[in-house]
């Protein structure tokens, strides 16, 4: 994100992307996932000593203290160089749920310091809606109880800590439960983008602080979380978008066919422009959404919404092309270009899904 930004996020921008492409490899990123290492513990500290984790943490809790805007321009950055690392998931949660907690003067450094890694786990296998989960907090004579199950948490391989949303006595609660406690079950397994999800089973003896939020302020925060994470999502689908992009036309330049470089084809050219034209409007809407968000817009909800839309449909659409103007290569696992569609197909559905999203857009709409 390069265009209208301030002296201070200019920085941001080129100090992480300075630090990405000299230490975040590829090929190492490739043999780490075939290993089944989906987070290196290394980077992470690393990106806690540059403060990219104390971005959404407020400043009287150790924190900078900024916004959506700044958030963005880490997650496109993290699909340009295809990050493995929670990044987005911790600062989502970070910021929209743990940080209106109870408790969130002592769990909040712990993020900024990359000692907590906070992951929401909201979805579950047998319910109708991801926003109304079977999963139950219950008060006993000894204390408090987490019942449940959830399914599909992404990145939840790397997480210290899951934020469970239950259905408790007062409406929906966040619970924050340590991954690796007795009473917690949880089953990692690999996932076609390189992250590396969890199901997790909870019969778990909760103590009354790990309760993080109950009743209208947890419902408040999930709204808060799930429009965070669909802007954060559609950001790195930007930058996973625009990178496929750039190593088709570099590919197109060297690439020759009946002695010229396929970039010498016209149709060839028209089919890029295409996808550059769609790939600039998305990343307006991007910054829109964010200024919207940042700027307390009364229509902030509906440009998160149509931005999450936009971007799920240009970045399939324009990684596809990308792989068929590349031919076989585009297909195979050691080469770059398939991992973008891998990436950008996955945040397609992530936390929000796109045609979730565009149902809520409509709802929002003016009659």
């Amino acid at each position: 994100m390069t265009a209208h930004m301030t002296e201070d996020q200019t920085m941001l921008k080129d100090a992480a992307e300075r630090y990405l492409r000299d230490s975040y490899d590829f090929n190492q990123r490739r043999e780490r996932i075939a290993g089944g290492v989906y987070s290196d513990p290394s980077q992470w500290q690393a990106f806690a000593e540059m403060g990219w984790l104390a971005l959404p943490v407020a400043e009287e809790f150790g924190g900078l203290g900024l916004g959506t805007r700044e958030m963005a321009i880490l997650a496109e950055l993290c699909g340009q160089f295809l990050v493995t690392e929670p990044l987005i998931d911790a600062m989502a949660a970070a910021q929209a749920i743990l940080g209106i907690a109870q408790g969130r003067d002592q769990l909040l450094p712990l993020v900024a310091e990359g000692q907590l890694i906070p992951i929401a786990a909201i979805d579950e296998a047998d319910t109708a809606s991801r926003l109304t989960p079977a999963t139950t907090l219950t008060q006993t004579a000894a204390g408090w109880h987490l019942s449940g199950a959830k399914h599909w948490i992404s990145a939840g391989a790397s997480a210290t800590h899951l934020v469970v949303l239950a259905q408790g006595s007062e409406g929906l609660a966040w619970v924050l439960v340590p991954a690796a406690a007795d009473g917690v079950e949880c089953e990692a397994f690999p996932t076609h983008d390189g992250r590396g999800g969890i199901n997790c089973r909870f019969d778990f003896a909760l103590e009354a602080e790990q309760i993080l939020l109950q009743g209208e302020p947890a419902s408040k925060a999930l709204e808060a979380y799930r429009t965070l994470a669909m802007t954060l999502s559609s950001a790195e689908t930007l930058g996973a978008t625009q990178a496929a992009l750039d190593t088709t036309v570099d590919y197109t330049k060297q690439r020759e066919q009946f002695g010229q470089p396929l970039a010498s084809f016209q149709a060839l050219q028209h089919r890029m422009s295409n996808m550059l034209i769609q790939t600039e409007l998305t990343r307006s809407l991007i910054y829109a959404a964010c200024n919207a968000s940042d700027n307390g817009h009364d229509d902030a909800a509906r440009f998160v919404r149509a931005a999450k839309v936009k971007a799920a449909t240009v970045g399939r659409k324009v990684s596809q092309e990308a792989i068929q103007l590349h031919g076989g290569i585009a297909t195979t696992d050691e080469y770059i270009v398939g991992h973008f569609f891998k990436r950008i197909t996955a945040l397609e559905s992530w936390v929000c899904s796109k045609g979730e999203a565009l149902k809520e857009f409509m709802a929002l709409s003016p009659s």
